[in-house]
């Protein structure tokens, strides 16, 4: 499972831009962190589109 981080709380994200440096699939859970620790969602991923500049877009369910 991927862990990803985030500043403020993980659980109200619906969708992260990343650079194409990782693969990442429909479906695939993973993990999001807060910057600070402190809290720890698993989400999944509902749907990868083309972010442009060489990013993916992630979105959630």
């Amino acid at each position: 499972m991927k862990t990803l981080t985030v500043p403020g709380d993980p659980h109200s994200v619906t969708a992260i831009v990343l650079p194409k440096t990782e693969e990442f699939h429909d479906h695939e859970i993973v993990r999001i962190n807060s910057s600070d620790g402190s809290q720890t969602v698993e989400k999944k991923i509902f749907r990868i589109v083309d972010g442009g500049e060489d990013k993916w877009e992630l979105q959630f369910e």
